[in-house]
């Protein structure tokens, strides 16, 4: 995994959880590099109206469903091995609706840096679907002379 889609899923994270006024973030790092495997892990504590949070997010750059289920097994399994309050979040450049609907059968939150988010925590919910981004329409050309106009549009 790049810097770069780490960096920008760390930007996407933050802006999420700012969109909440009750939700202050104490901070977001990497994982630090001990761990196997955890290069590609992000770790968020957050303030939720006086409680303390911590996610942990796994970021990949393939949405398929089998990367995608290989990383909620290794989110469930880092989170059932803590005492503190987790909760695990997948962060992607895009995630396929049915690869939202495997986040969500997991109780993982998912987040996609097309603008697609969906956080449940125990005093807030986050949920926030992008439309399809469509290529704009083409210019709408000038109408043709008619017959009456045509006559004049060599003089001009």
């Amino acid at each position: 995994m790049s810097r770069e889609l780490r960096a920008q899923a760390m930007k996407a994270l933050k802006d999420a959880l700012h969109e909440v006024s009750g939700i202050k973030v104490k901070d977001i790092q990497p994982e630090p590099s001990g761990r196997r495997g955890a290069k590609d892990d992000i770790i968020a504590k957050i303030d939720i109206y006086g409680h303390n949070r911590t996610l942990v997010c796994k970021v990949r750059e393939n949405s398929e469903t089998v990367p995608v289920r290989r990383a909620l097994k290794e989110l469930n399994r880092v989170v059932g091995t803590r005492v503190e309050d987790l909760m695990p979040i997948l962060i992607a450049p895009s995630l396929s609706q049915e690869a939202q609907t495997l986040c969500t059968e997991s109780n993982a939150g998912f987040l996609d840096l097309e603008g697609n988010v969906r956080l449940v925590m125990k005093e807030v919910f986050i949920a926030k679907r992008s439309l399809p981004h469509h290529h704009p329409l083409p210019p709408v050309a000038e109408p043709l002379p008619t017959s009456e106009t045509a006559r004049y549009a060599h003089v001009a």
